[in-house]
């Protein structure tokens, strides 16, 4: 007879359920075992390092991979030893402060300072009688372009052109202290935390540092101006035209000695916006319609519009055609002289008039009449920025 039989049935009921409770237990800790075994990694990645997160021996590591930045997933160099023998080392936080004073140096705040990282010294020497200098490069050479229509008729504007060309050229080799490109990538894929809006502005004026971001070049636009007027149109109808220039020339003088190239960039923001919103107006509306920049540059149009002016809807995108091209000598004259009474007046934006239009080919001479208005929109400075034109054909007697 075994030992066991001796035993009362409730004891040896216990021992049968605390063996069955070891043997799990200890299959449970096999089973945990059983998978492979996490491996610390000793160096992580610079972006992983910044964000705390797991890194891996790849380089590129799979996070960086995720994040789309794989091209510059790369180790921070080690401090040399003699480096940290040095007796006097700068503070652990002065390469941090340095690069939030280069990133947020671009941005002018509600003070209203602009910084003097900007391509052009803002009022540098107004007060001494020099001449007038601009926060923003683009603004400054709008007005250079108008100062020399109004100078001269003859003048070769192209040798403007090609000197601002030049000195942006100057100012842009100017090799940078660090890579703008790269750290534009770093603070897109991971900003610092923060208000959304402190957030925004960061990465807004690290792209524009990288060279992403440019204002609308408006030079561009009156050069063609200029070359359309030179081909085109009689002395007196240039005068005429000049003459305009004349009376808004103070006031956008004056708006544009304050503004930015980051004030541009957004402005340039809502005009896209903008174009989005009358891509839906026209496509609702029957009526002939288009709008234009303050320059003349066509930027949008409906298909009655250009079935009007006999012309591919696909020319009436990004500026392929001007509205000064569309219209005849006479009418075109007519625009610039009402436009120019209200360009920098708040308290109007809408003119009603009449034109004729014509196709932009010069063999074809026939003219539509039309009954004309024309509404101008305009940004937070008071800027015209988008000019809209409604036409409705007028069959003459």
């Amino acid at each position: 007879m075994s030992p066991d039989s001796d035993k009362p049935p409730s004891q040896k009921q216990q021992e049968q359920e605390a063996d069955q409770q070891q043997t799990g237990s200890s299959q449970d800790a096999k089973k945990k075992r059983n998978g492979p075994k996490r491996r610390k990694v000793s160096h992580a990645c610079v972006y992983c390092r910044r964000s705390h997160m797991t890194c891996d021996d790849g380089r590129p590591c799979q996070r960086c991979i995720k994040r789309s930045i794989g091209h510059l997933c790369h180790d921070e160099p080690k401090p040399s030893s003699s480096a940290n023998r040095t007796p006097q080392s700068k503070p652990l936080n002065a390469g941090k402060n340095e690069q939030t004073t280069g990133s947020s140096a671009l941005y002018k705040g509600d003070s209203g300072q602009a910084s003097s990282s900007m391509p052009l010294q803002l009022f540098g020497n107004q007060m001494a009688g020099g001449p007038l200098t601009f926060a923003s490069e683009h603004m400054g050479n709008e007005i250079s372009v108008i100062s020399a229509f109004l100078d001269s008729l003859g003048g070769d504007v192209q040798t403007l052109f090609s000197n601002n060309e030049n000195s942006g050229n100057s100012q842009s080799a100017t090799p940078p202290i660090n890579n703008p490109a790269e750290n534009y990538y770093i603070t897109a894929a991971d900003p610092r935390d923060g208000r959304l809006e402190d957030r925004l502005t960061e990465v807004i004026n690290a792209k524009y540092e990288a060279g992403f971001l440019r204002p609308y070049n408006y030079v561009n636009g009156y050069a063609r101006l200029q070359k359309f007027m030179d081909s085109n149109m009689s002395p007196s109808s240039r005068q005429r035209i000049l003459n305009v220039m004349g009376t808004f020339r103070p006031a956008f003088r004056h708006v544009a000695q304050s503004l930015t190239d980051i004030d541009l960039i957004l402005v340039e923001e809502a005009f896209e916006r903008l174009l989005l919103d009358y891509d839906r107006v026209f496509s609702s509306m029957g009526i002939p319609a288009c709008l234009w920049r303050r320059t003349g540059e066509i930027y949008r149009g409906n298909k009655e519009f250009a079935q009007l002016v006999n012309v591919p809807i696909q020319m009436l995108r990004e500026g392929r055609l001007c509205i000064y091209e569309l219209m005849a000598e006479e009418s075109a004259v007519n625009y610039w002289e009402k436009y120019g009474n209200i360009a920098f007046d708040a308290g109007q934006k809408a003119v009603l008039t009449s034109c004729l239009l014509k196709n932009p080919e010069p063999e074809n001479t026939s003219v539509m009449s039309c009954c004309f208005s024309f509404t101008i929109r305009r940004d937070k400075y008071n800027i015209p920025t988008v000019i809209v034109g409604n036409f409705l054909p007028v069959q003459l007697q």
